[in-house]
């Protein structure tokens, strides 16, 4: 009994008034050293430029994101019209807008690159420790090394006839649903996310089999980046996460759907592969493969999964819906491209046939560069080598005038074939060894959906109230995200 009553005294001593009130002196103290230390000469960035308040402290950052919600991607476009190509836009990090040093900043290969915490903070959960998360360049790289060969070219060109059938497939339900008004976005998201889960579990979600496009995988991603900005500057609530299960459902509809995907949907579908026993698909073969143990656990297999899918629907969807939205409110760029494609039968496509058509390659490429794909910075630390920046004399140069206009024909040349020097200016899959695994099978996906679009939608259907502003990159929640109470591209079909 006395040591229960010396615990209760013991306790009321460490949390009284007087304590708590020191306790915040000295971390208010703590943190004032540090914004100090931050600007002085000892702080190896101290000779970059950029605002005193962001080199000092990450409130800077955080006032921009969290209480401006999701601007600093802005402050910092106006940090470099200030500054020069390199500034400085928080204690540990350096931005470069200078196109010649991306080779350095995300190299191919040979060279270590790690991930910033700062940047993987944001992530919780089973994502923590699947490969897009993986801090550190050796564990990335086995990580990486074991689902590469899936998405490599020979891979998906033998894959391509699933992503074809699904392709169909979305297109006739599309064809049939000739009352309400539909949010393209939302098939274009049951069409990735059945795909990419066909291909990785040998079964798919099913969301182009039910009634509507209401059900799909964008709703589990919409939650997730809603608490980017949160979880990325209150470190603490990632602990927090390993309770979600039993208390998701208390938080809302929206996180309890998408903690039924991270904890119940991705690992019973992980079991089912696994049971099928099946080669084919990816679950099947990574866990019969030499991965190490460790590296198979349910856990972190279901990180893997539920990043495999976001990744593999959600930016694919986002540049498919630009895509619609253009081709419908530019009469000329669908003429244009419906007579290249004339030739062409919908219900037997090809996509190394398709990548022949100049045209065809423009409009994809220009969704991808106005639609971004991921438009939060990726930062990387060069862990074994100091980058040297030589271009003092920089100047401005726009790769792309009017970069909210959407012209085609910046894809083209002289002659007007393809211009594939101009591919290196695509940052929407990233670049270097950490570049987005599935970006074969996402220009497969664009390929095949575009002429399909072109072919069999495009004469049935009409923008239904729909302004570009409704698509419009206006901030980042890790994903560019349009104006508040934007619509999406909406359509009718007749």
């Amino acid at each position: 009994m006395s040591s229960i009553i010396g615990l209760d005294a013991v306790t009321a001593a460490l949390f009284t008034p007087t304590t708590l009130l020191r306790l915040i002196t000295l971390w208010l103290v703590y943190r004032l050293s540090l914004a100090l230390y931050n600007v002085s000469p000892f702080q190896p960035l101290h000779q970059f430029p950029g605002p005193k308040l962001a080199a000092a402290s990450f409130f800077y950052e955080a006032w921009y994101d969290l209480v401006k919600g999701g601007r600093y991607s802005h402050e910092i476009k106006a940090m470099h019209e200030k500054y020069g190509p390199i500034v400085r836009i928080n204690p540990e990090e350096l931005h470069c807008n200078d196109y010649d040093f991306v080779d350095e900043i995300y190299p191919s290969t040979g060279r270590i690159r790690d991930k910033h915490a700062h940047f993987l903070a944001s992530l919780f959960g089973p994502l923590e420790v699947s490969a897009s998360a993986t801090p550190d360049h050796e564990t990335h790289r086995v990580r990486r090394n074991a689902i590469n060969r899936f998405f490599s070219r020979k891979q998906i060109l033998r894959i391509e006839p699933l992503v074809h059938d699904m392709a169909q497939k979305m297109c006739s339900k599309i064809l049939r649903s000739t009352g309400e008004p539909i949010n393209m976005i939302d098939p274009y998201n049951c069409f990735t996310a059945d795909t990419i889960s066909e291909y990785s579990y040998g079964e798919s979600f099913g969301f182009l089999d039910r009634d509507d496009f209401g059900q799909n995988f964008k709703r589990a991603f919409e939650a997730l980046v809603t608490t980017t900005h949160t979880v990325r500057f209150f470190p603490i609530l990632r602990h927090t996460v390993r309770l979600m299960p039993l208390i998701g459902g208390a938080m809302g509809p929206d996180i309890a759907y998408l903690v039924k995907s991270m904890y119940e949907t991705i690992p019973s579908h992980i079991v089912k592969a696994q049971e099928r026993k099946s080669s084919g698909n990816i679950f099947t073969e990574l866990l019969e493969s030499s991965l190490p143990a460790s590296e198979k656990s349910m856990y972190r297999l279901s990180g893997e999964g539920w990043s495999l899918v976001a990744a593999g629907s959600e930016t694919t969807a986002a540049a498919l819906t630009f895509i619609t939205y253009f081709l419908l409110s530019e009469p000329d760029v669908a003429a244009r491209l419906t007579e290249e494609l004339k030739n062409e039968n919908p219900m037997k496509l090809s996509w190394v046939q398709l990548e022949r058509y100049p045209y065809l390659f423009a409009v994809i490429h220009e969704a991808l560069r106005i639609s971004l794909g991921i438009s939060s910075r990726l930062p990387r630390i060069a862990r074994n080598e100091d980058l040297v920046y030589t271009n003092r004399g920089f100047n401005y140069v726009g790769v792309f005038p009017d970069p909210e206009k959407f012209r085609p024909e910046r894809w083209l040349d002289g002659q007007g074939r393809a211009d594939h020097s101009m591919e290196k200016y695509i940052m929407s899959f990233g670049k270097g060894t950490r570049q987005c695994v599935g970006m074969n099978l996402a220009f497969c996906e664009l390929y095949l959906v575009t002429a399909v679009l072109v072919l069999r939608l495009i004469p049935h259907m009409t923008l239904y109230d729909t302004v570009f502003e409704d698509i419009k990159y206006e901030f980042d929640r890790l994903t560019p995200q349009p104006r508040a109470g934007a619509r999406g591209v909406r359509v009718t079909i007749s």
